[in-house]
């Protein structure tokens, strides 16, 4: 039932993630690629820590523990 869920939420902020990645790459702009830098770490930090975390909880509750 969660799967789907989550498999959606992490390929959305994996997107967002190769849009960020790519403007980092690709732009002229010093400021421009800067912000993009700093929210392709905040992406990827929210993508890796939110997935270890809700896969934690699901465990957790397969486990009879939540």
């Amino acid at each position: 039932m969660w799967t789907p869920l989550i498999t959606i939420i992490a390929l959305v902020l994996l997107t967002a993630a190769g849009a960020a990645a790519a403007v980092t790459l690709t732009t002229n702009d010093t400021r421009r690629g800067n912000r993009a830098l700093i929210l392709l770490k905040i992406l990827l930090g929210a993508v890796l820590g939110t997935c270890g975390l809700i896969a934690a909880v699901i465990r957790l509750h397969q486990a009879g523990l939540l």
